[in-house]
């Protein structure tokens, strides 16, 4: 096959290729947020995963001067469009890796896993990841495309620190076209070395500020839970709710659940407010808004003063209630 035979069959098959990086991406975000509800799954991938398509150069490299023996480079190449989910810690790659082996979307093989490679070679420090290929089990129509069964795409996920190392190394290093020296190759394991002991505090110093969160993440959940039920629709916790949360959690009182139930039976009007505001407002969509009616109600002035946005936001809620909104 020449370069120009092959670049003919590519462009053909590119749109496919490129939808289905895009199904897998969305996809797989959906399957996260589940996994670490309350935290948004936005948050939880800390870089956008934004699919990539190889440019015509890219793949031709890969197809002809690589030195791969491809018999059908066009339908080996594995990576022709890849998506990379980084986050904070490493402990978090396996809620990834969870969320691609559970999917009924894909059949996901996973082609490279740094802890398998730490454990067969436990002196080296090198490149880390974990690379799947997902696979579309059969034909699919995304809008307008159809994709083929066994269309691949390469998702790799991994750590803000090991993608750092990656994007600083992995064109120079691991590229045949770079003369690299004992002086580089030192360098680079340092570096990594450097990385899974920094991960390594990172990982104590999240388990101890978990401990001490414990309370009030166990809170927001009880409160997503009630927000679903009550209002009707599914939450959408941002930092928003971190500050609520941490702001009203004092009044809460020993049962949050039985006193919030009991407020919005008095005042069902009140979940009409919030469904209204929740589709333009982010705030309305905050699980802990239902906990600031309850402590704008109970202790108004000390609700006021614990209010950790604008007083702008917070005067439709003493409205809602039928009490003096608060001065800005």
């Amino acid at each position: 096959m020449t370069e120009e035979e092959f670049l003919s069959r590519w462009y053909q098959e590119r749109p496919s290729v490129e939808a289905w990086g895009k199904f897998v991406a969305q996809r797989l975000m959906e399957q996260i947020a589940p996994l670490v509800a309350p935290v948004s799954a936005d948050i939880f991938v800390r870089i956008p995963a934004v699919p990539r398509v190889k440019g015509d150069g890219s793949i031709l490299t890969k197809a002809f001067y690589r030195g791969k023996n491809y018999a059908d480079p066009l339908n080996e190449i594995t990576d022709k469009v890849g998506v990379r989910f980084v986050v904070l810690l490493d402990r978090d790659i396996a809620m990834v890796c969870r969320a691609i082996e559970e999917c009924e979307e894909w059949e996901a093989s996973k082609d490279r896993d740094y802890e398998d490679e730490r454990a067969q070679a436990p002196y080296a420090f090198t490149y880390q990841s974990v690379h799947y290929v997902l696979r579309a089990k059969g034909e699919k129509k995304l809008g307008e495309v159809i994709v083929a069964a066994g269309t691949p795409c390469e998702v790799q996920a991994r750590t803000l620190l090991q993608h750092a190392h990656s994007e600083l190394t992995h064109d120079t290093m691991y590229k045949p076209s770079v003369a690299k020296t004992a002086e580089m190759h030192r360098a680079a394991a340092k570096s990594m070395a450097l990385i899974e002991a920094t991960g390594d505090y990172f990982r104590e110093l999240m388990e101890l500020i978990e401990k001490n969160v414990a309370p009030a993440r166990e809170l927001s959940k009880q409160m997503a839970a009630l927000y679903r039920e009550l209002v009707d629709r599914e939450p959408d916790p941002t930092r928003a709710e971190g500050l609520l949360n941490d702001a009203f959690a004092t009044f809460a009182g020993d049962k949050p659940e039985e006193a919030i139930r009991s407020l919005f039976a008095q005042k069902p009007f009140l979940l009409d407010r919030i469904r209204e505001r929740a589709a333009t407002k982010l705030l309305f969509r905050q699980p802990s808004i239902i906990l600031v009616y309850l402590a704008v109600s109970k202790r108004a002035a000390d609700a006021q003063e614990g209010w950790p946005l604008t007083f702008a936001e917070l005067k439709p809620l003493y409205t809602d209630l039928g009490l003096a909104a608060p001065a800005s």
